[in-house]
């Protein structure tokens, strides 16, 4: 049985700020309480002596690395003032890799690089070891204090992380074929068991890629066979089980949905581990340490984590039996398996991360990812699905403000980013805090979003600002059908895309809302096809095609689906805030919709934010977004 227990670990690892003293519950708990950086992605050492997580230092994501044997210690802190963490892993038991993002210049132009470097942090001397920002991590030689396996490109290389020394070693065998791109598969001590030969088959909607699986067998590649995958359903061989015996497969099931199947690396017969009819596996499940395939996760309205091995399956069982009603799973085992880190969250509850030891059964708190909210200042999330006027099924989730009677409530619809993503019903600090403000959230799954099955992804191909729309607008129509929401109180508000959808809200359907907000939303879709093939090279171009449209032959549809070239049907008034430092979704896009709307007479606020990216990595970001989301949505359709 699984004991929770608490400990004081050094300043910040629980409050996330020295210092920080206990916040008594309140109704209305300030902005910045939700505009926090959580901590989140722990991880263990390999010898189970440390851990390491990401927390925000002064307004901006570190690497933040705490002895266990000494919880009072303050920990060493990894950090700039001109990259930011975006990810690390550990690679030895006192070496770090940081995967960061970084700004570059282009002559009078600051970009914010949305894939930046890598340093290898040596922790024992304090010191910073640079590596390339191309360099892959391929292994890790559990076996020697020193090597690691790196790649580039189809290169394959030997390296003393310490020294600096790299020695190739792909050219022990055949190249891969022309064009094609190789995933090389090692065994943990930098041993070479296959490799994943990945080629591109032609342009499609559905990205196509053949992928030819090959044994070193004798020191000759052996090819076991050759399949068809998706870049964009992110299915296919994605990588060694744990035993090294086997290749893990992604791959769409009978219904639609994908299933993982396991392919011998000797024999070449597949069979399939899981499949579920609704749901498709959202990930597989890989050991931060070894890279290894040990599991997969299914991402019902919560994500469920399932794994291979009996005793990884037998420690799940238990968490889920320790933290009822919560979405659990070890994130982060040490190699002995004595000790891992272990992560709970739920709808009202933001992530929490404990030290686990298998040995004593003790779950010990280490950090909390929103210390000075509580659950009863939560919104209650469910499930609230409906039917498309077309009959499709439409997954979403509603939330409830607190202490409000669902009738007549003022509604924001919140469509996520992507498209090809999904929401569930995790922790989600942007619908809680409007929750929290006394606004219902609704969050429509429509057509083109992941999670639900090939089919349903496929279903929003070329339907941007049409049935995706649709899919929006008819589940606001049901809130006011059920009595949930005033007609007259009805705002949309996202992201990215969620931005776009908001925007094409606005143009589309202006009877609906009261007002509307985009955070980096697209505005000129053919000005978008233009820019990420510039950008981001011809596969970005391409796969960008597939959702949108071809300039050539859909013109006439994407001007229609286009909201800056209409923004004389816009009734409501509308907020746009975009990062001046974005790549992703150039800020041009909300210039170019402001200047329209202004040209058009209408009401309109448009609020630049200053150094950050896309993807709302600083602390002031967040809350600049929260204080003009409350003051606006409040001016709007506040009570």
């Amino acid at each position: 049985m699984i004991r929770i227990k608490t400990v004081v670990w050094a300043c910040a690892a629980v409050t996330m700020a020295c210092g920080a003293s206990a916040v008594l519950a309140q109704t209305k708990p300030p902005a910045a309480a939700f505009a926090v950086l959580p901590a989140e992605a722990p991880q263990i050492s390999p010898d189970g002596s440390r851990f390491a997580l990401i927390r925000g230092i002064n307004g901006r994501p570190a690497l933040a690395v705490y002895k266990i044997a000494a919880p009072k210690d303050p920990p060493q802190i990894v950090t700039s003032d001109k990259w930011i963490v975006a990810g690390f892993r550990w690679v030895k038991n006192d070496v770090l890799v940081i995967y960061d993002k970084m700004n570059e210049r282009h002559g009078l132009f600051e970009t914010l690089l949305p894939f930046g470097a890598a340093a290898a942090v040596s922790l024992n001397d304090n010191k910073l070891l640079d590596l390339s920002i191309f360099w892959r991590i391929e292994d890790i030689d559990v076996d020697d204090p020193n090597v690691i396996c790196m790649s580039f490109g189809n290169w394959l290389y030997r390296s003393n992380i310490r020294e600096r020394g790299y020695a190739e070693i792909s050219n022990r065998y055949p190249p891969p074929e022309r064009d094609a791109a190789a995933k090389w598969l090692l065994d943990g001590h930098c041993n070479v068991v296959a490799r994943i030969d990945r080629k591109r088959i032609a342009p499609s909607d559905t990205l196509s890629w053949h992928a030819t699986l090959k044994v070193l067998d004798q020191g000759e590649w052996r090819e076991i066979g050759t399949y068809e995958g998706a870049l964009d359903h992110e299915d296919g061989l994605v990588g060694l089980s744990d035993d090294y015996r086997s290749v893990i497969r992604r791959v769409d099931g009978p219904e639609g949905t994908s299933s993982v199947d396991r392919i011998d690396v000797w024999s070449g017969a597949e069979t399939s581990l899981f499949h579920d009819p609704t749901y498709d596996v959202a990930a597989v499940l890989q050991d931060p340490l070894t890279d290894k395939i040990i599991g997969y996760v299914v991402d019902e309205d919560m994500p469920v984590y399932r794994y291979f091995d009996p005793g990884r399956e037998a420690l799940q069982k238990g968490l889920e039996q320790a933290f009822p009603g919560l979405s659990v799973h070890a994130d982060s085992v040490d190699l002995a398996g004595d000790k891992a880190i272990v992560e709970a969250v739920g709808p009202k509850t933001p992530a929490s991360y404990y030290l686990y030891d298998r040995s004593t059964h003790q779950a010990t708190a280490i950090a909390a990812g929103y210390p000075d909210l509580t659950e009863d200042e939560m919104g209650e999330v469910k499930p609230y699905a409906y039917a498309a006027r077309d009959g499709l099924h439409i997954p979403a989730y509603l939330t409830l403000p607190p202490g409000r009677q669902p009738r007549n409530l003022p509604l924001v619809v919140m469509p996520h980013g992507g498209p090809d993503s999904r929401d569930d019903m995790t922790f989600d600090f942007l619908r809680q805090f409007l929750a929290n403000r006394g606004y219902a959230v609704l969050q429509p799954q429509f057509r083109g979003s992941h999670g639900f099955g090939r089919s349903f992804t496929q279903a929003g191909l070329h339907e941007w600002g049409l049935k995706m729309q649709d899919d929006i607008s008819d589940g606001v129509r049901k809130t006011i059908a059920d009595g949930i929401a005033d007609p007259k109180r009805i705002c949309i508000f996202g992201a990215s895309y969620g931005g776009y959808a908001a925007l094409a809200g606005a143009t589309l359907t202006p009877e609906l809302y009261a007002c509307v907000a985009s955070l980096s939303g697209p505005s000129n879709l053919e000005e978008m096809l233009h820019y990420s093939r510039k950008r981001f090279g011809v596969a970005s171009g391409e796969f960008w095609v597939s959702r949108i449209g071809y300039i050539d032959t859909d013109s006439a549809q994407i001007e229609a689906a286009s909201p800056v070239l209409h923004a004389d049907r816009v009734t409501a008034p509308v907020l746009l805030l975009h990062s001046e430092l974005d790549v992703t979704v150039p800020i041009d896009q909300s210039e170019m919709m402001d200047a329209a709307l202004r040209k058009a007479g209408k009401k309109v606020e448009f609020v630049r934010i200053d150094g950050d990216d896309h993807y709302l990595s600083l602390e002031q970001t967040r809350l600049r977004v929260l204080q003009e989301l409350e003051k606006f949505l409040a001016a709007s359709i506040g009570n």
